[in-house]
């Protein structure tokens, strides 16, 4: 029986694409992120993944909107916020390391199972107006823990269901997933927490645990051989070496970490920006617009990497997305008028995933798949590890000079990435000698 796409198996399917953009006598009249989807594992894990993330974002966002409205605490807010990423910093290299040792489909699945009875734990918790604090905390803590183990699995798995030709529009997918749930999820959560209350928003997201449990179990997993001579030390560091290793990746995690740390605190300083600069309340529908537009350029941002932008060489994409991403964010914080956030919102989202996609997509196509877990790892904690750590650092910063040269330093330290950030393999880069340093 023929799948999706035409062909008797995936694997013939591959087989096809590869040789067709390989050789050039049977060009393909679809883009990365169409033949991507065309493919049948990676369309089932990719609704199976958007499915689940659309539960988690409701949650957490209901979550600190449900306890800032109970206990007008805006520090056990912080607390939660931080006991639900702070495990991608702490836990998201072991995570790599069973990703490279175990079956990578049971992983998904019994991690999936633990997230699910911490969401019902937290739809417990919170039953009551009264909720014990530190009981909330420990089930977030938990529930954050099992998605940092989780997250290298998915990164590990995800480029071994698609071609390398079509990685570029796999990932592109991926982040759209990421940027769609971000802003369907609250918008449902929102809905839903007046009518039902945030307890049983809690035990909804816990069944979008069963979509992606029931849709890893349809997808054929690739083979690979798992290396068992190596000791718990190497295990654990294995990730590390391999990125040092490859100067490629190493510049590209540098690039991504910097990143994050000097640039991402926009995210973070968000609702500041928009009651100093716009005179606009975090808690007017106007905020909630400007805030899915940005949303919506991420979406469509990261989208276009796989689609639009690919005829564009990716390191060279990467680079101008860095400037353009710097200027979006210079002018974002030097409007007045909240009518201007709106274009420039978008353009910022664009950019601002248009960069993370493209370093994405360097990063995955220079690894092996028997430790991508591992270094995918490194991703996660370079990525989403360091929210919690540059939240922190930019809320100290703020408080001594304002939310303004904060966002004028990322976007200033964008562009000198976009200078730095050369991610073209070794051998295509120009060594300049100094004429002061003798030839090797």
């Amino acid at each position: 029986m023929k799948g999706d796409h035409g062909f008797d198996s995936e694997e013939e399917f591959r087989a096809e694409a590869e040789e067709a953009m390989v050789d050039g006598d049977r060009p393909l009249d679809v883009g990365p992120v169409r033949a991507a989807l065309a493919i049948r594992d990676f369309r089932t894990m990719w609704l199976s993944t958007l499915g689940s993330s659309v539960g988690t974002w409701m949650q957490n966002v209901i979550l600190a909107a449900f306890v800032y409205a109970t206990t007008r605490s805006a520090w056990l807010v912080s607390l939660v916020g931080f006991c639900n990423l702070v495990p991608q910093l702490l836990f998201a290299t072991f995570g790599g390391v069973i990703a490279d040792l175990f079956d990578r489909k049971r992983l998904i699945i019994w991690l999936s199972l633990e997230q699910l009875l911490g969401s019902l734990a937290i739809a417990w918790i919170v039953r009551t107006p009264d909720f014990s604090r530190p009981a909330l905390l420990v089930a977030v803590f938990a529930v954050g823990t099992g998605a940092a183990l989780q997250g290298p699995v998915f990164l590990a798995v995800t480029p071994s269901l698609v071609p390398q030709r079509l990685l570029a529009g796999a990932i592109s997918l991926n982040s759209v997933s990421m940027n769609v749930s971000r802003v369907v999820g609250p918008a449902i959560g929102a809905v839903l927490y007046v009518e039902i209350g945030a307890s049983w928003v809690f035990v909804l997201n816990a069944a979008t645990y069963l979509i992606i449990m029931g849709g890893v179990t349809l997808v054929r997993f690739p083979h690979f051989d798992k290396r068992h001579d190596e000791s718990v030390l190497d295990r654990i560091f294995g990730g590390f070496r391999y990125v040092r290793r490859d100067p490629v990746v190493w510049r590209a995690i540098r690039s991504l970490f910097t990143f994050s740390v000097f640039c991402m605190p926009f995210v973070v300083l968000y609702p500041a920006i928009a009651a100093v600069d716009w005179g606009v309340s975090s808690k007017s529908t106007l905020y909630g617009f400007l805030y899915a537009t940005f949303g919506t350029g991420a979406v469509v941002g990261a989208l276009s990497v796989g689609t639009v932008l690919s005829r564009f060489r990716i390191e060279t994409l990467l680079r101008v997305s860095f400037v353009l991403f710097g200027i979006a964010l210079a002018l974002y914080v030097t409007i007045r008028q909240p009518w201007m956030a709106f274009p420039i919102g978008f353009a910022l989202g664009f950019w601002y995933f248009a960069v993370v996609t493209s370093l994405s997509t360097i990063f995955q196509s220079r690894l092996d798949h028997a430790i991508r877990g591992r270094v995918s790892a490194v991703w996660m904690m370079c990525f989403g590890g360091t929210v919690p750590v540059s939240g922190l650092l930019a809320g100290w910063v703020v408080s001594l000079t304002g939310v303004n040269p904060v966002v004028y330093f990322g976007a200033a330290f964008a562009l000198f990435l976009a200078w730095w950030c050369d991610l073209r393999p070794p051998e295509e880069r120009v060594e300049r000698r100094s004429p002061l340093r003798p030839a090797a």
